[in-house]
């Protein structure tokens, strides 16, 4: 028998889990892994400086910037014509501890339970 506290930690992590849908997919594919790791030793680049350093096309490379974008795992700044991106993930970062600290406090309550 499910506890009350396991029951509300049940719908708040499946709420928690949809919030970080958009995260999820948007590190799900090997290219945004890349311009991840480019932003991480850089602190700014444009879309052209990530087409120099990927074997993707430019318009290849702006949809998984606006994947990333859209994820708030990055931001953009305009500066005279030239986007340029930087990594953004704290407050990403800070919804996944949150999913990860909500699910942890769910398989303590069910292994308490599973013992009694």
């Amino acid at each position: 028998m499910e506890s009350k506290d396991t029951s509300q930690l049940e719908v708040k992590v499946h709420q928690q889990l949809r919030d970080c849908s958009e995260i999820f997919l948007a590190l799900a594919d090997p290219v945004r892994h890349d311009i991840i790791m480019m932003l991480t030793r850089h602190d700014t680049l444009n879309v052209a400086q990530i087409v120099e350093r990927s074997p993707m096309s430019r318009s290849a490379i702006s949809h998984h910037l606006k994947i990333l974008r859209q994820a708030g795992l990055i931001s953009s700044n305009k500066i005279g014509t030239e986007i340029f991106y930087s990594l953004d993930i704290e407050s990403s970062v800070l919804q996944l501890k949150a999913f990860i600290e909500t699910t942890e406090q769910i398989i303590e309550l069910k292994s308490v339970h599973e013992a009694e």
